[in-house]
């Protein structure tokens, strides 16, 4: 099978032809989906060179929140973007790799003390100076007040 760069512009264009048929709330939850999907791949990408998935960083953002105590996998659910995701299998993996602490209570085994380490710090830090670039990039398509109107409009589908 031959792919000339036609086939995929052709494509292309018949999809932009097809959303502006649909109605705007559907057009622009597909697109919404499509661009987080989007932005969820590019993430991953890079992430990879460090070994950690989106979730575990999310799980490490929110441990590090909690300023040098403790937090339990409760919390670490509650406030986790991905609902979904099974956050004892997320911290257990960083448990492996060193990047955080997990302490059974004594009194009430179901307790669990969960720390971020110092490797863990180092880590976020190293992600968050190669992600400068990244977000710097994103930081160009869209003027301030573009940004602030589509955070309020996003802020106003989830509620």
């Amino acid at each position: 099978m031959s792919t000339t760069l036609e086939e995929p512009i052709k494509s292309l264009e018949a999809g932009k032809a097809m959303a502006q048929a649909m109605p705007p709330y559907k057009r622009a939850l597909i697109s919404l989906l499509y661009t987080g999907y989007l932005v969820s791949d590019r993430l991953n990408e890079q992430l990879k060179p460090f070994g950690v998935s989106e979730q575990q960083v999310n799980v490490l953002h929110i441990i590090k929140r909690q300023n040098e105590q403790t937090c339990n996998l409760c919390n670490i659910q509650e406030q986790m973007m991905h609902k979904m995701s099974n956050a004892t299998r997320l911290v257990e993996k960083l448990r492996l790799k060193g990047l955080v602490t997990r302490d059974v209570c004594e009194d009430n085994r179901r307790r669990v003390a969960i720390c971020i380490t110092k490797k863990g710090l180092d880590l976020l830090d190293a992600i968050e100076k190669k992600l400068s670039k990244y977000h710097f990039e994103h930081e160009m398509k869209l003027t301030d007040q573009e940004y602030i109107q589509l955070a309020e409009l996003l802020d106003k589908m989830r509620e």
